[in-house]
């Protein structure tokens, strides 16, 4: 099944809800957003599902956490001491890295959607899995 046929199946609400602006600011007709997706949407869309879905402030870290380790291959700490950066200054890692992160989030976002994942632990262990997917894209 091709993405198209995946999109004409979906929910009516779902549809709107992600591609067409709400209907307070268009007067109730759709307006496709035509914006690309960025780094920054797809880190804010896994994390947003992560807060939602889970019973722990800690699982935003824990997520974060083996993000970096299973997708650069790296503790964070060393990974920004080596880099010469601040840790969490994502903006200055290498064009590769941020690549790779943001192929994490979007993989560990639909293994939670798939896995129905809910609370601490399975949230974790949901985003680990697609994580680990996604790490078989990289050549490092």
């Amino acid at each position: 099944m091709g993405f198209l046929n995946y999109w004409r199946k979906r929910e009516p609400e779902e549809v709107q809800g992600s591609l067409f602006k709400p209907e307070g600011k268009t007067g109730g007709k759709p307006v496709i957003n035509r914006a690309e997706p960025s780094r920054l949407s797809s880190y804010h869309r896994l994390h947003d599902a992560v807060k939602e879905r889970s019973d722990s402030e800690q699982t935003h870290q824990v997520v974060n956490y083996l993000q970096n380790l299973e997708l650069l291959g790296e503790d964070h700490q060393e990974l920004y001491e080596e880099l010469g950066l601040s840790v969490g200054d994502r903006d200055k890692l290498p064009k590769e890295a941020k690549e790779a992160l943001m192929v994490g989030d979007i993989a560990a976002f639909h293994q939670i959607m798939m896995d129905d994942a809910q609370g601490h632990q399975a949230v974790i262990e949901s985003s680990h899995r697609g994580f680990k997917r996604a790490r078989k894209l990289f050549p490092w």
